[in-house]
């Protein structure tokens, strides 16, 4: 791709980007698939000609289906889902006539081990498991109750007269009964529409919910970072300084607060992380 003028991404591997006349070209690959983009259409048929010169490939048109993803546009956006990755995932499972749950999971459910249950296939739960993982890349609702446990739903990208990047941040500490470890997790929005997620248990136990929740505000000022560094790389213009919302005032007040806390010590380092940035005005 460099003997084309490509360059490939620092902040993902995959992607390559193409700046010209002001205008830009991407291509993503994953194995043996494509996608290309942008807004220069006389570099996007420029690049797929050479493509084709180099490997035996077919231009199936619009992006409709990318690994299980479908794709539908329309005069209100772009909707993602995975229709058939769930309809293939019930018929496995033999749940097709299942019904529906308003909530995956009872707030506050605490899962232990029992001497008196009964075993269950560990390598086909492994594998279920890791089906509901890729799934929740549509469908984030899941992505708690996936991680505690680790159709027609989707994702819609609405057009939205700003373009701000937001992030919120939240965990609930000790909540694990075993080894009293927390779940954390962060979502991150751009221009209202809601971008990257996740969810996951914190793999050090954490002595106060402020300090699980400071934890949890430096990965998710990780993830905003990287979005923006990736944003800069295909020009897309960032319009004010990015939000990093959290509901623990007491971390809030010592991101804010330079003065050094006996009872954070340990979270220095993340402590100095999110205060740079404040400082720097980035979040």
């Amino acid at each position: 791709m460099r003997k084309y003028g490509y360059h490939q991404s620092n902040s993902d591997h995959t992607l390559f980007l193409k700046h010209r006349k002001s205008k830009v070209t991407t291509l993503i690959v994953y194995v043996d698939d494509m996608i290309i983009t942008g807004d220069d259409t006389e570099e996007i048929s420029k690049l797929q000609e050479l493509l084709s010169t180099e490997f035996e490939m077919n231009n199936l048109g619009e992006l409709k289906y990318f690994l299980g993803i479908e794709v539908a546009r329309s005069k209100n956006g772009m909707f993602l889902s995975q229709h058939k990755y769930v309809l293939d995932l019930l018929t496995e499972v033999r749940l097709l006539e299942c019904k529906p749950m308003d909530t995956l999971i009872v707030q506050n459910h605490r899962l232990g081990e029992y001497s008196d249950q009964v075993s269950i296939d560990k390598v086909r739960y492994q594998r279920l498991v890791g089906k509901l993982i890729y799934l929740s890349h549509t469908c984030p609702d899941i992505a708690y109750a996936v991680s505690v446990s680790s159709p027609g739903k989707g994702l819609m990208f609405s057009e939205n007269v700003h373009l701000n990047i937001e992030g919120y941040t939240n965990t609930d500490w000790a909540g694990n009964i075993l080894d009293r470890n927390s779940t954390s997790g962060y979502f991150t929005f751009m221009g209202g529409n809601l971008v990257t997620w996740r969810s996951k248990k914190q793999k050090v136990v954490a002595l106060s919910s402020a300090e699980v929740e400071f934890r949890d505000m430096a990965k998710g000022l990780c993830e905003l970072l990287w979005l923006r560094s990736l944003l800069i790389e295909v020009d897309f213009p960032l319009s004010s300084t990015m939000n990093l919302l959290c509901d623990n005032k007491t971390a809030i007040d010592i991101s804010h607060n330079p003065i050094q806390h006996n009872r954070t010590k340990h979270v220095g380092v993340d402590r100095h992380f999110i205060k740079h940035n404040l400082e720097e005005k980035i979040i």
